[in-house]
Parts: C-alpha cells; sequence; structure tokens
C-alpha cells in the first residue's frame, strides 16, 4: 500500500510524488522578486510558505494535491497551468534548489524555537531530496515523471468537487492547450541515444500512456460527461473539446515516438548501487539506522514472525481444516512442514475473497464493524467515514501498488480522501485476489483508511504550521498504518467474531502482513546495494513471506521503480513500537491507548526524532 506526498520532492513515499516533477519556473513568475522576498524574510514560517510558492510555480499540478488552486484575482492560475519542462526551465529549477540550500544554511539555528528548529530541518532535507533528485537520480530523463505528472494535471481537476464543474472544465481545456509544449518538452529531454530509461520503465510508461487515451476513459468518457451536465455555452464547451482532441492527439503521437524511438534503445540499470542508495536513503528516510542496520534488524524480525505464523498454525490446523482432513484431502498438521501447514490455512482462507467487480463494495462493507471495534475500545477519536472515498485508479497511476491513497489537501482538509485499488492489476491474475481474502482486506481498509492514512492525515490537517501539513515523513506515515493494524488485532479485531478460530485467523493474516512490510524492507536494500538476483527476491516472498506469485512479481516491479520507499514500512513499524514502550514507562498508569495514538498522530509526520521529543520529552 502507498501514499502520496503533499510534496512534490519527495520521491516515492507520499509523487511523494512517485516521480519527480519538473522543477522549473514559470513564465508569469518573477523570480528575481520572490528571491529577494526569501532573502529578506527572517521567519520559518514565512519561509516554509515562500517555498511552497515556489513549488506551486514551478509545477502547477501541485497545487491540487495541497489545495491551492490560484492566488489572488486569478482563482484558477494554477489549475490552468502545466509545468514548463524545457532544459532552460530545468536549469533555472536547478540554480534555484541551490540559493534555498544556501539560504536555509544561513539561518542561526540556536536563535529559533523547537518547533521551528524542526521545521527548518525539514526544508534543508526537502531541498536535499529535489537536488539529489535533479542530479544524480535523473528525474530529468525519467519518463513515467512525465507522464505521472500529465495525467495527475488532468485527473485532479475532476477527482473532487471543489469548485463549480464549468470552472474546473475551463482550467481542464486551458491545460489539454498546454499539452503539446508539455510533451515536447518531454521528447526533448528524452531524445539524446544516451538517455536509457529502465525496462520496466518504458513498459509502464507506455501502459500509463495508452491507458490516458483509451476508449470509455478520462478524454473519452469522463469529460464529455462533464461538458454535457454542466451550463457551459455551446461555444465554451466546443473549445474546451477542441483543446482535448489536440491533447489527446499529442499524446498518442509521444507515445508512438516512444515505442519507437526509445524503447528499442538498451534498458538502463534499475540498481541504485550502494552510494546512492544510502545517500537516498538518508535524506528521504531521516531515520536513526542506516541500511546495514536496518536490514539486520528486518532479517532478525523475519525469521521471529515466520515462527510466530507457524506455530499459530499448527495450534489450528487439524480444527480449522477438519472436514479436509476428514475427506483426505489434506494430511494432519504433525504430517506436514511447517510451510505446508500454513499454506493450508491461507488457501482455505483464499476462497472467502472479492472478485475484481465487487472490491470496492466490499471495502466500503468493513466500515462498520472496524470504526465500531475502534470506538468500542476506545483507540482514538475518529473522522466521519463519509469523508474516505474508494474508486478505481486513473491510468497514469496504474501497475504500481494494489492500493494507494491521495489525502485530503492540507489546505482544503473539507475535502474527501480518495483510496484506490487497482483493479486492472488485481485482474492480470487470479493469485492477486486470492491474496487479499476477506481478513486481509479488512486489514487493507485498517491501513489505507480507519484509523490508518484517512485518520492520520485528517488529524495532520489541523496544524496552523506549513512545514507539518504539506512535508511528511515516509517511515512516520507508512509506520503508524503499519502499527495500528497491528494493534486492533492485537486487541481482538476479527472479520470473523463468531467463528472459533476467528481471532487466531485475523493474526495469521496481520502476521503475514507485517511479514510482508519486513520483506519490503529486505528486498528494497539488497536489491538496490547488491547484486541480489531478482529470482531470489521473488523466492523470499513466496516461499518465507507465503505471498501469492501475483503480489510478489508485482512488487518486484514496484521495487525497480522505486527505491527506499518500501523500507518505510518496517522502518516506521519497530520506530513506533520502540516509542510505545517508553511511552508506557513515562505514563505508567494512567496510559491510555487513546491518549497514545491520538498524541502520536497529533505530532503531524515529521522524522522519528522529532516525534520522539514531543512524546517522551527526550
Amino acid at each position: 500500500m502507498r501514499i502520496f506526498s503533499r510534496s512534490v520532492c519527495a520521491s516515492l513515499a507520499l509523487a511523494f510524488l512517485a516521480f519527480a516533477n519538473p522543477l522549473v519556473a514559470a513564465a508569469s513568475f518573477d523570480l528575481a522578486d520572490w528571491k529577494q522576498r526569501v532573502e529578506s524574510e527572517r521567519s520559518v514560517e514565512g519561509l516554509a510558505k515562500l517555498y511552497v510558492e515556489y513549488q506551486l510555480e514551478s509545477n502547477p499540478v501541485f497545487g491540487i494535491s495541497i489545495g491551492v488552486h490560484g492566488k489572488q484575482g486569478d482563482p484558477s492560475y494554477y489549475d490552468d497551468r502545466l509545468a514548463d519542462t524545457s532544459a532552460e526551465a530545468w536549469a533555472s529549477g536547478y540554480e534555484t534548489l541551490l540559493f534555498l540550500r544556501d539560504r536555509f544554511a544561513a539561518i542561526d539555528a540556536a536563535a529559533l524555537s523547537r518547533a521551528e528548529q524542526v521545521d527548518l530541518h525539514i526544508l534543508k532535507n526537502q531541498v536535499d531530496q529535489e537536488i539529489l533528485q535533479v542530479t544524480r537520480l535523473g528525474a530529468m530523463t525519467n519518463p513515467l515523471g512525465y507522464v505521472s505528472g500529465l495525467g495527475s494535471a488532468f485527473s485532479g481537476l475532476v477527482l473532487r468537487d471543489y469548485a463549480p464543474v464549468e470552472q474546473r472544465l475551463v482550467s481542464f481545456g486551458r491545460r489539454c492547450a498546454a499539452t503539446g509544449a508539455y510533451l515536447d518538452g518531454a521528447r526533448a529531454a528524452l531524445l539524446p541515444p544516451y538517455v536509457q530509461p529502465t525496462g520496466v520503465q518504458k513498459q509502464v510508461t507506455i501502459a500509463r500512456l495508452r491507458g490516458m487515451t483509451k476508449e470509455g476513459g478520462l478524454f473519452d468518457k469522463s469529460l464529455p460527461e462533464l461538458i454535457s451536465g454542466s451550463s457551459l455555452s455551446a461555444a465554451d464547451a466546443a473549445k474546451i473539446e477542441n483543446s482535448c482532441a489536440g491533447a489527446t492527439a499529442a499524446i498518442s503521437s509521444f507515445a508512438d515516438w516512444f515505442e519507437q524511438t526509445v524503447v528499442p534503445r538498451p534498458d538502463g540499470e534499475w540498481r541504485l548501487g550502494r552510494k546512492l542508495y544510502e545517500t537516498k536513503y538518508a535524506v528521504q528516510m531521516d531515520y536513526p539506522l542506516d541500511p546495514d542496520q536496518l536490514l539486520a534488524r528486518a532479517e532478525k524480525s523475519l525469521e521471529k514472525t515466520h515462527a510466530e505464523m507457524v506455530a499459530v498454525s499448527r495450534r489450528i490446523h487439524d480444527g480449522y481444516l477438519a472436514d479436509e482432513i476428514k475427506s483426505g484431502d489434506i494430511a494432519k498438521a504433525s504430517e506436514l512442514d511447517d510451510q505446508s501447514v500454513v499454506r493450508n490455512i491461507f488457501a482455505k482462507l483464499s476462497e472467502d475473497r472479492s472478485t475484481s467487480e465487487t472490491l470496492i463494495e466490499d471495502s466500503y462493507a468493513l466500515a462498520d464493524a472496524i470504526v465500531g471495534f475502534v470506538n468500542d475500545k476506545d483507540l482514538m477519536d475518529l473522522p466521519p467515514t463519509s469523508k474516505l472515498r474508494i474508486e478505481d485508479i486513473p491510468p497514469h497511476l496504474a501497475g504500481f501498488a494494489v492500493a494507494q491513497i491521495i489525502p485530503a489537501p492540507a489546505f482544503e482538509p473539507e475535502l474527501e480522501s480518495v483510496w484506490f485499488w487497482d483493479l486492472g492489476l488485481l485482474a492480470t491474475s487470479d493469485s492477486y485476489l486470492k491474496e487479499y481474502n476477506r481478513p486481509a482486506l479488512a486489514m487493507v481498509y485498517i491501513h489505507e483508511g480507519v484509523p490508518g492514512h484517512f485518520v492520520q492525515l485528517e488529524y495532520s490537517n489541523r496544524f496552523e504550521r506549513t512545514v507539518p501539513k504539506v512535508f511528511l515523513n515516509g517511515p512516520m506515515v507508512e509506520g503508524w498504518a503499519t502499527y495500528i493494524a497491528t494493534q486492533l488485532v492485537e486487541e481482538g479485531f476479527t472479520i470473523y467474531p463468531d467463528h472459533p478460530y476467528g481471532h487466531e485467523l485475523q493474526q495469521l493474516v496481520d502476521d503475514k502482513l507485517v511479514m510482508r512490510s519486513i520483506i519490503n524492507a529486505i528486498i528494497d536494500i539488497r536489491l538496490h546495494t547488491s547484486d541480489w538476483p531478482e529470482e531470489e527476491a521473488v523466492a523470499l516472498m513466496t516461499g518465507k513471506g507465503f505471498q501469492e506469485q501475483g503480489e510478489a512479481q508485482g512488487k518486484l516491479t514496484r521495487a525497480k521503480l522505486s527505491s527506499v520507499q518500501l523500507a518505510t514500512y518496517y522502518a516506521g513499524h519497530i520506530a513506533i513500537l520502540e516509542l510505545l514502550e517508553e511511552y508506557k514507562k513515562v505514563r505508567g498508569d494512567e496510559f491510555t491507548w487513546k491518549e497514545f495514538n491520538e498524541r502520536l498522530v497529533s505530532a503531524g509526520s515529521p522524522p522519528f526524532f522529532a516525534i520522539r521529543e514531543q512524546m517522551v520529552g527526550k
């Protein structure tokens, strides 16, 4: 599962945007005046706002993700635009990042309050991530960055009803009119023969480009429906339709060119290598353990969790599968090895699963039981689930993760969070849906929705300061969702409350998902810091991790497309568990789950050194 960051500069952990978008200056933006304002600004909060202003100008699509659509005198200023993807704009963007780095470095942190010191640290780290993306991680020559940015530009305008449909349609048409120039810049960046995207980048780029213009998609179906239901004049509607016909032609032409020119080139290397991985890990994770230390912890945790799964499975195997044993279809646990005992239980659990057609409906159906359990146990106060929408993923985000969530915008917190299922990806293999049996589906709802990411980001949106609302630390975000799911199970939640083995079955599913987060970290670190074979990564997932083949292959694809983000789940989980033990000692008999959970998410999602200070005063 994956959550999108509101920060354009965090590379994968919350487009995190998934891929860096062009960091460039819009033509109507007075960069010199902005730099003067940055130089004269003395408060960290003021600098944070100026930094966000620059991000909005350099990548206007960022505006929708944080809930800023225009500026004084022009309510659709950002909504109407796309980023400038020219080489000159990339160069200007890089120079501006260096300017920001130097400006932040010149601030005397000792003169600041502790909250300001933490915010400044986060701002510095964000700039370092952006510089790394531009200089060493190939943001300018990553085709998926352009495709994802373009897709978000259009889907964001229709994802939520944040403004009258007529206003959003006009912006849609203006972005359509700018699509040709946007793709011209992308084509120029990708044209040199030495630009060699990885094999999986090429594959996903083509799939997303074709998906954007497919029959029944956003341009072919959604746009005409929105226009027909609006009060636009015939002339205005025709203007939008003509602009968007040009955009779809430009996208199709770009896809043809990419397929004919770029795809035949030798595949680039997807492994980062140890030094680059360690550099990216340091700025993206902002975490106390280095990759080797985290890997050692993960491998130890894997053995422990695997042993717990085997123990629980052996305890319930013969009772849960009594009918199958009686019929002779399977043997008793005493006659089987550990792997077979666990697999037999999951094979039966997989019979209770959704289809790709019913998955969204079945996800909604879990809400009452989960919310009721959280309330009954008084684990924390919850926002209304009516603010969480679940739907199929748009084409420009497909093929990466099975489930993803886009939280309510920081500056429009009243809007919905949207959780996507990648139904097309799930439909590619029956083994995918076997992975998401009904107890597992409940755990996904907890992780993505209540009380996971959806609740966490609702709490973050209550901050007044800019940095905690906009810039989110990956280990904290993914760690919270992993931790809280396990807490519910430990407190007794099960999707089978009336089954004699209901709790054990839910525990096994949670253990499997915890092992998935552990293995995520292992494969991410091993694959990118060594020549560890892909086949061994898949074998670890399907073997000791008990994952279905489809899930394992999908995760391998994700590891090749990203780096570091897969390590955030386990890293955050163990950090929260360690913090929990400290907090219990501090609070003693006054400890309550409600106080701990609410205080934790009320800290926002800063790096763990800051969370620890807020929670236990160290």
